[in-house]
């Protein structure tokens, strides 16, 4: 494989277990070990452990951080406590978006932002072109000083408190909220663990030095937590409705279109960037929906969504659901020309897939906190 892939601190543990390694936002990663059906069902059985150590983390300080964040993201950060995660979009100005991201108010000044691997680089670009010329606000990239892995599933919160790396240094996990999190720092460096995840099931995504990774991940798999690739990542958060950027957002396809208007602060007093586009956008016609095939048949990114004959938008997301043993899709398409309620057709080569829209998500959410359940009508 090229030479250039970038590897995260778990590259050598995943070889050595015979994980299948593809190249994916340039890093060297895990796609499978066992199979993503076996990996998929024991991340909604039981509990799965991913390394997510290739997201970008970015890390914001400084006296005008509360304030220049405000100016650039669509959330409330002034209102956000310490301990706290939010989800935001980093936007362009003209509403579309640059990444979709997770901002931890780490202190009263200090930030964390957990960024796209995908878009790493562009989006810390972005922010230090945009920093104030004051020098108020500073960023620092720390994503090959630490490692990242996620602990996902029902039985999560149980297996983390038996192990010592984990229930030791953060005691009881079971009062810690969804999107709260806690520090600690000791003699091998700092250590995050939030209640967050991509999966749907309740979890854990612990941040720790880049040197314990190794040591983390092995205290999982002994505790049984089977080790899980980025094929059942996907079927995870694509049964939730989840977006990936690239795919449900990109630089003109915005969070309006996305159906994350819940997550847009457009009412806040500072301005932001975007705002007043976000704003318009509103008005537009174009959003994303749940397709299940009826049938057999899988869906792909960019296959054309039809009702009636007529073209009405195309699929962003596609694949086999394991918990529904059924084809499903996310796709963008202009409510304007659909009726929700009436059958759709996906076009798969010179073959037409009956579909339905349905509610998002496709299996109900088990996160601590429950969001608000996303209907078709």
């Amino acid at each position: 494989m090229s030479e250039n892939l970038r590897r995260t601190p778990l590259f050598a543990v995943h070889e050595a277990s015979g994980a299948r390694l593809v190249p994916f936002a340039g890093w060297e990663m895990p796609v499978q070990y066992t199979g993503i059906g076996d990996e998929h069902r024991a991340v909604r059985e039981g509990t799965g452990c991913f390394d997510v150590s290739h997201m970008g983390r970015l890390y914001v300080h400084g006296h005008g951080s509360v304030h220049w964040l405000e100016t650039i993201l669509p959330a409330r950060i002034s209102s956000m406590r310490i301990g706290q995660m939010s989800y935001s979009v980093l936007c362009t100005p003209d509403g579309g978006a640059i990444d979709d991201l997770a901002v931890y108010r780490c202190a009263k000044e200090n930030f964390l932002l957990v960024v796209n691997a995908s878009r790493a680089t562009q989006d810390l670009s972005t922010l230090e072109a945009l920093l104030p010329d004051d020098g108020s606000a500073a960023i620092e990239d720390r994503t090959t000083q630490e490692g990242m892995v996620a602990v996902q599933g029902p039985r999560a919160l149980e297996l983390l408190t038996d192990i010592d790396l984990v229930g030791g240094r953060f005691n009881d996990l079971s009062p810690l909220g969804f999107f709260r999190f806690r520090q600690r720092a000791d003699e091998t460096g700092s250590w995050l663990l939030s209640r967050s995840g991509y999966t749907g099931e309740d979890g854990f995504e612990i941040i720790c030095p880049a040197s314990e990774t190794t040591s983390l991940w092995e205290a999982l798999v002994a505790r049984g937590v089977l080790p899980i690739g980025l094929g059942a990542r996907d079927t995870l958060r694509t049964e939730m409705g989840y977006p990936l950027y690239g795919h449900e957002l990109s630089e003109q396809i915005g969070p309006v279109e996305a159906g994350l208007a819940w997550a847009l602060a457009l009412d806040k007093e500072t301005s932001f960037v975007g705002q007043q586009r976000l704003v318009d956008r509103q008005q537009g016609t174009q959003r994303l929906f749940g397709l299940r095939i009826e049938g057999k048949g899988i869906p792909r990114p960019g296959y054309e969504v039809s009702q009636e004959d007529q073209v009405v938008g195309s699929v962003t997301s596609g694949t086999y659901s394991p918990s529904l043993q059924a084809g499903i899709a996310l796709a963008l398409v202009d409510t304007a020309r659909i009726d929700p309620k009436r059958g759709a057709a996906i076009h798969v080569r010179n073959r037409q897939l009956p579909a339905n829209f349905c509610d998002l998500p496709f299996v109900p959410s088990r996160v601590k906190r429950r969001r608000r359940k996303r209907t078709v009508s």
